[in-house]
């Protein structure tokens, strides 16, 4: 059985897809910080890491494969804190490359029609942005899949 990852497991997206994997009889782990997610997603089959996308080397178990869908999502409120959501979207997203190549985990990313626009047109659309060059930088030189 393999091992799956998700981070921002929590949220309705992360919900879903650990409701899936479940039925396809993979073992289910999350992390997320519950700033959007809900303890009431909770699945009783799955192993929560109540934790902060910064904090992911903390995950010691062997994963195979990881959903990297935690991230400050909507472009409205991005205009009102761009740090935090550089933090999260695009750091946050290096920190999950980096822990992936250092554990020789597969990663998908959730990445956002915003950034097929005009990725300059809010933080949000460049922070996700960055966030997928940032994926590509690591399947490029690091060989992360």
């Amino acid at each position: 059985m393999k091992n799956v990852l998700i981070t921002g497991g929590v949220g309705f997206i992360g919900t879903n897809l650990a409701e899936f994997l479940l039925k396809h009889c993979y073992n289910v782990y999350s992390l997320d910080n519950y700033s959007f997610g809900s303890k009431q997603n909770e699945l009783k089959k799955v192993s929560y890491y109540n934790l902060d996308i910064e904090e992911i080397d903390q995950i010691k178990q062997q994963i195979d494969i990881g959903f990297h869908l935690a991230a400050m999502a909507r472009v409205q409120p991005s205009f009102e804190n761009p740090s935090e959501y550089f933090r999260v979207n695009t750091y946050g997203t290096t920190k999950v490359m980096e822990w992936a190549k250092k554990n020789n985990v597969k990663v998908v990313y959730a990445g956002s029609s915003s950034k097929h626009f005009d990725p300059s047109d809010s933080p949000y659309a460049m922070y996700k942005f960055l966030g997928e060059e940032v994926c590509k930088l690591y399947k490029k030189t690091y060989d992360v899949s």
